[in-house]
């Protein structure tokens, strides 16, 4: 009884610390032992540094920390049968590989603020190009794309004959009357002739044209009018890529970006890398013994 109050006056000085500062504490001469499990310690400063959610009341912050102290203990007491139940070589096998996950865990960070910091960001159109004609072949689609427009109609449309003969022609003239049109359209893209398209996202869009062969409809030009669950539709595959080919560059480009960024961060990294062990050698920081 007496240590459960004991350990409640020292969690309430605790509290009180992190309520009224702000600082990263350090071990002092007369921290507090809090918890022990066989040598290890948990001291007051370690709970200080613990983060309580906000607005808890005096209970409820005890009862948390409490919570945590518990954490603590039951992982050390793992980790002490863990170490007992395990050989000496597998004890240095599994501390090598801690230090070298800290090794790595603190390089990276200073490694990515470095880049992060020097990092050119922006990226032209030719060296996307110029990139993409060295390794086209790198680029090879896997699915069908497609440009195409379409235009879905209600069944009873009365002007046909006029919108599907400005539909095929598409000049700008046409384009311009189709525009007028569009409100007493059920669903038009003409944009979609600009921008390629995976043949698979297209049935998304349009789920009817499941009903056709794949291998009929798309093809270069090819153009359809059909009714589909008391709808009419018209559509017309401008240009066709098949699987295999190699895909347009715009259809990479972001891909292509990604890989030119990956290129200078590894290179900057290299250059870091070299920079540092040249000023270490120069500051005998860094010897090689012969």
């Amino acid at each position: 009884m007496a240590l459960k109050f004991s350990v409640r006056i020292i969690l309430l000085v605790t509290l009180f610390s992190i309520f009224t500062s702000c600082e990263f504490f350090e071990q002092s001469p007369d921290a507090k032992i809090i918890a022990k499990v066989h040598d290890i310690n948990l001291y007051d400063y370690d709970l200080k540094q613990f983060n309580l959610p906000k607005g808890l009341s005096e209970k409820d912050s005890i009862t948390v920390l409490m919570g945590h102290i518990n954490d603590w203990a039951t992982k050390q007491l793992i980790l002490h049968e863990a170490k007992k139940n395990m050989t000496e070589k597998k004890q240095i096998e599994y501390n090598n590989l801690v230090e070298e996950y800290r090794l790595d865990l603190f390089s990276s960070a200073y490694e990515n603020a470095y880049v992060q910091k020097n990092l050119k960001t922006s990226i032209n159109k030719s060296e996307i190009e110029l990139y993409y004609k060295k390794f086209e072949q790198s680029f090879l689609l896997q699915e069908d794309l497609v440009q195409v427009r379409y235009i879905q109609l209600p069944e009873k449309y009365k002007n046909l004959f006029a919108t599907k003969n400005a539909f095929k022609r598409f000049n700008d003239e046409d384009i311009k009357e189709l525009n007028k049109l569009k409100l007493s359209f059920i669903a038009c893209d003409f944009n979609l002739t600009k921008k390629w398209i995976l043949f698979e996202s297209l049935l998304e869009k349009m789920p009817s044209l499941k009903s056709f062969k794949k291998e009929k409809i798309v093809t270069n030009g090819y153009f359809l009018n059909y009714r589909f669950d008391n709808n009419r539709f018209l559509i017309k595959f401008e240009r066709i890529l098949k699987a295999g080919q190699p895909a347009p560059v715009a259809h990479v480009e972001e891909r292509i970006k990604q890989i030119i960024l990956n290129k200078r961060k590894i290179k900057l990294k290299n250059q870091l890398e070299k920079e540092i062990r040249k000023d270490a050698l120069q500051t005998k920081e860094y010897q090689i013994f012969e």
